[in-house]
């Protein structure tokens, strides 16, 4: 039991850091950072 309470974050902490890989492979930081860009202009009321 102790060893399963273990590997749990160790798991999850792969898997994420995984996920984050893949989604920085695929270039979803590029559409990310435009979003953020045009949601903040749009805030401002320039966009």
């Amino acid at each position: 039991m102790k060893a399963a309470r273990r590997a749990i974050p160790i798991v999850l902490l792969a898997l994420s850091a995984g996920f984050l890989v893949l989604g920085v492979l695929n270039g979803e930081v590029a559409i990310v950072l435009s979003r953020a860009a045009n949601i903040c202009l749009e805030c401002i009321g320039i966009g």
